[in-house]
């Protein structure tokens, strides 16, 4: 098999997207028991490493209630690319889970005749279910390594503090062990899984905590399913797509701080949702969570961000939305009653890519003052001394190959004067992105 390692799969766009164009819904569901180490199949052309993982993940009936929290992935051609992702104070499904800090990491990086890709979570200072499930920490890798015709898969979680009704977990525990509280729930301890062949080479996953409801409970139904610290890492081979691939994402909100040079994401996009490749398969993909905040810069509540998209021989439609409930932002600087913004592209074949977009706010103030809901797009409002305003900000993305808009509700910036506690702050609300390559 050749190793040859060419440029990444796709590259930059608002240099976000080059760490995030790999749909966060791509968990396999289990197949079985599989060796850790195997010959691959024959390949036919450049292997692909893909690498995703988040904090937590709530399912109910199938269906994905709660996304990946500080999701980060990664889909590239070559070694070595890291992408990072982290967030704070994070409240889930309102307190179904809460934790204090969540940090996800995905890498590519060459080893002794090969490439190994590694996927990392980890999550801090948790309580679930009502302090059912308690947590000082949970850390979770998963890798999986190709060296000429070899592949092989490793996973494990260390835990810090963790206590599943009265039974206390130790730092390292057997992979796949259950823990049953009758009646209430069912837990797998130090979940790993994986797979070769299939829709891969090789597939490894690894969740810290796999917890299943035998009773429904906190506004979750019985059988509901929820993950700490999910992670999975696969060499695939890539599948053609019939048609111009759709390209999109959509978040609630990001938080930079510029100091000099340096940019330090005090809070990397909330319940953010991307656009698969190929399409939504006619369902669109969603990811919402009951709240977020950074305290004293972010507090928002009803986050949901939707993808759809189409993808056929002949035309490719994407549509990404951004959708957010009460905010205040910068101890009430900011407020405003409920957002949502829009962008979406379609390209027909022979034909120039059409671009449309647009934020729709109800109830905004700023500095205490109401601000008309229909004022154009990339209106600036200053707030002296303090921060300048964008007002539905409207970004054409055309970096070569690329054609798209990107459209944020708020970005909320610093101004050079303002006081230290806020100095270099960067507010971005309610995103919206779609694009496709013409």
């Amino acid at each position: 098999m050749s190793l040859r390692l060419p440029r990444a799969l796709r590259t930059g766009i608002l240099g976000l997207v080059t760490a995030l164009i790999a749909a966060l819904l791509t968990f396999a569901g289990f197949v079985g028991p599989t060796p850790a180490h195997a010959a691959a199949a024959p390949a036919t052309s450049d292997p692909v490493y893909h690498a995703v993982s988040g904090g937590s993940r709530i399912q109910v009936a199938g269906a994905v209630q709660s996304g990946l929290t500080a999701a980060s992935s990664l889909r590239v051609e070559n070694a070595p690319r890291t992408v990072d992702n982290k967030t704070a104070d994070a409240n889930v499904l309102k307190g179904v889970l809460e934790a204090e800090a969540i940090q996800t990491r995905n890498s590519t990086k060459k080893v002794l005749g090969g490439v190994e890709v590694t996927s990392y979570s980890r999550i801090a200072g948790v309580s679930l279910l009502d302090g059912l499930i308690t947590a000082k920490a949970i850390e979770t890798t998963a890798t999986a390594t190709i060296r000429g015709d070899d592949v092989s898969r490793k996973g494990r979680t260390k835990f810090v503090g963790v206590k599943v009704g009265d039974t206390n977990i130790p730092l390292n525990v057997p992979k796949n062990t259950g823990i049953t509280i009758p009646g209430v729930i069912k837990v797998v301890v130090n979940e790993v899984r994986g797979q070769i062949g299939g829709d891969a080479l090789i597939k490894s996953q690894a969740t810290g905590l796999r917890i299943t409801l035998l009773e429904s409970r906190d506004g979750l139904r019985q059988g509901a399913s929820i993950e700490l610290t999910p992670t999975m890492a696969r060499i695939l081979l890539p599948v053609p797509i019939d048609g111009e691939p759709a390209f999109g994402y959509a978040y609630s909100s990001r938080v930079a701080a510029h100091v000099g040079d340096e940019v330090n994401v005090m809070s990397a996009p909330t319940s953010i949702v991307i656009c698969p490749a190929g399409g939504t398969s006619g369902v669109p993909l969603e990811n919402a969570a009951a709240r977020a905040v950074l305290p004293g810069i972010v507090q928002a509540r009803g986050l949901g961000n939707y993808a759809d998209a189409t993808v056929t021989s002949r035309k490719t439609v994407a549509k990404m939305q951004a959708k957010i409930g009460a905010v205040d932002l910068l101890g009430g600087l900011i407020t405003l009653d409920a957002v949502t913004s829009t962008a979406r592209v379609v390209k027909v074949k022979g034909k120039k890519t059409r671009k449309t977009g647009n934020a729709k706010i109800v109830g905004l103030t700023i500095a205490g003052n109401p601000v008309d809901i229909s004022v154009r797009k990339n209106t600036v409002i200053k707030v002296p001394g303090l921060v300048k305003v964008v007002i539905n900000e409207h970004t054409p993305l055309k970096r070569r190959p690329y054609d798209g808009l990107a459209v944020r509700a708020l970005h909320v910036i610093a101004l050079p004067d303002a006081p230290e506690d806020i100095a270099g702050i960067d507010i971005e609300l309610g995103v919206a992105a779609a694009w496709v390559r013409p």
